[in-house]
């Protein structure tokens, strides 16, 4: 486990998007879903300068400066939703999720959302679940013509 100490959060940078779009892309990569999906599926990931200035997104470094994980909140149809959560390969199971979504948990308290939704890849289900997120049984087909059919979680969060 990494502590909380070891990380620092801070607000995305416009800089940092190569860095962003490459912890994506190994994150992704990681869980071995098929090349031919993966060619398709990775450029509608990419993090553009445009995205990290609307919507709340913050880098998780570790104590090199490394980007240990990248995060991102959006406002779409008046959901909160958990849009981005990538983790660095190498961290993954390490507790770096848990303290971004810990992050998400405390912005959601200063704001005041009630509710955070989320379309998790399929080998993050387990770890959604494990922060208390459930399955709202509707499902979001893939922007990849013939790739998975994603289900959509939600967190109901507690009166600020």
């Amino acid at each position: 486990m990494i502590s909380m100490n070891a990380l620092r959060i801070i607000r995305a940078r416009e800089e940092s998007s190569a860095r962003i779009n490459d912890l994506i892309a190994r994150s992704k990569s990681y869980w071995g879903w098929p090349a031919e999906y993966l060619e398709k599926a990775l450029p509608l990931h990419k993090i553009e300068p445009s995205y990290l200035r609307s919507n709340q997104c913050f880098e998780l470094l570790d104590v090199t400066d490394e980007l240990a994980a990248f995060l991102a909140v959006a406002i779409s149809d008046a959901k909160v939703v958990l849009d981005n959560l990538w983790v660095r390969p190498d961290l993954i199971g390490k507790g770096v999720g848990r303290q971004a979504c810990e992050h998400v948990f405390r912005l959601a308290r200063e704001h005041g959302w009630t509710e955070l939704w989320v379309v998790p890849d399929h080998p993050a289900i387990g770890f959604y679940e494990k922060m208390g997120f459930s399955d709202t049984g509707e499902r979001v087909l893939s922007r990849v013509p013939g790739g998975p059919v994603f289900p959509v979680y939600r967190i109901e969060l507690c009166e600020p």
